[in-house]
């Protein structure tokens, strides 16, 4: 089973990692492409803002 789960880094900072899982990469790109800081989509794993703050997508396998 694959999970994916979103970190965000603002610039110059360590970031964070979310509290919730999605089962879908496209359920993880939903929740970064509504945050209101209009990241833009850099590759289907990384987006980007313009004040610097990245969002990684992980696909992580849950066994």
């Amino acid at each position: 089973m694959k999970v994916y789960i979103v970190q965000v880094i603002p610039e110059a900072s360590l970031g964070k990692v979310s509290q919730e899982g999605y089962s879908t990469l496209e359920k993880a790109q939903a929740f970064v492409e509504s945050r209101s800081d209009r990241p833009q989509q850099i590759s289907p794993y990384l987006y980007h803002t313009a004040d610097f703050t990245d969002y990684l997508i992980y696909e992580v396998n849950i066994v």
